[in-house]
């Protein structure tokens, strides 16, 4: 069940054909003075996923501000291993065998050998880390790659000299590592990790066919609800990884639309599509403030 979890916050979607024709996750979101495109990010994907929608880059084009949970263009490799080696590593001798429970060391093993992942490099890591790490040498594996994620191309888009845009970013890459390296039980994270990651393709199935169809529904029943009703300890690890954070997105997002300025002002914002959608998402908090919210 963690897979939810762990593919809300990548939104890995892999389309076969007529990815231009799909719904997406898309709203528009206005104020007075400001309009505000939210788009469901896809972290990982491939070729097959273009071209968007002709209305999505219109409202790209015309916005003068490309919003992010992240600047990927400039986060380096070097910074993210000096945050691990700060705080997501085992100081005193300690390594993960010594930190988890037998059946989930056993498990372990078992997914490292498939991944053909050297125990010697992952051995100090802490749980939440090894949780990324896995994660994402299977999505790799499998033939996504985050240079083709939406986040990914609409940066490069905005870094085009005739599209150039201001770029706003909504975390920070320590805040973002953080939070699988101060997740409230590692050791549950990473147990539901190695047990679920067998079902990927068939998670990855429903998502694509959810996404494509725009039904936002069954696209939360299944991130959210059947995880959270299957194992409610996971409560808190959503509350950290999920919504607490939309909470301070929506603040950043409505200081946005209530900026007062001569002329209108247009945000594209991109981010992960399960901080858009339920009753704690985004799209719902800034319609309880009274915004007018329309979907694409």
């Amino acid at each position: 069940m963690v897979e939810r979890l762990i593919f809300v916050l990548s939104f890995l979607i892999s389309s076969n054909a007529y990815a231009a024709n799909d719904k997406a996750f898309v709203w528009e979101v206005s104020s007075d003075t400001a309009t505000v495109y939210l788009m469901g990010s896809i972290h990982f994907a491939d070729k097959s996923f273009y071209p968007l929608r002709t209305e999505i880059e219109e409202a790209f084009d015309r916005s003068e501000y490309l919003v992010v949970e992240l600047d990927i263009s400039k986060t380096v490799s070097d910074e993210y291993n000096q945050l691990l080696a700060q705080n997501g590593i085992f100081r005193d001798g300690t390594t993960i065998k010594d930190a988890i429970t037998d059946e989930t060391w056993r498990q372990l093993q078992q997914r490292l050998k498939q991944l053909n992942i050297s125990y010697d490099a992952i051995k100090n890591y802490k749980p939440g880390v090894i949780v990324l790490t896995l994660s994402a040498v299977q999505v790799m594996q499998m033939g996504f790659d985050p240079e083709l994620g939406i986040d990914a191309h609409f940066l490069a888009r905005a870094s085009q000299k005739e599209r150039s845009k201001q770029i706003i970013e909504l975390e920070t890459l320590e805040q973002q590592v953080n939070l699988f390296i101060n997740a409230p039980d590692g050791e549950l994270l990473l147990q539901e990790s190695l047990y679920s990651l067998d079902e990927d393709e068939l998670l990855m199935a429903d998502m694509v066919r959810f996404w494509k169809q725009g039904d936002v529904t069954q696209m939360n029943k299944l991130l959210f609800e059947d995880a959270l009703n299957d194992n409610p300890a996971f409560s808190k690890i959503y509350d950290s990884l999920f919504y607490d954070r939309n909470d301070q997105m929506t603040l950043k997002i409505d200081a946005m639309l209530g900026q007062k300025t001569q002329q209108r002002n247009y945000f594209f914002v991109v981010v992960g599509s399960g901080h858009l959608i339920g009753d704690r998402g985004i799209v719902n908090a800034l319609q309880k403030k009274g915004y007018q919210v329309r979907r694409f």
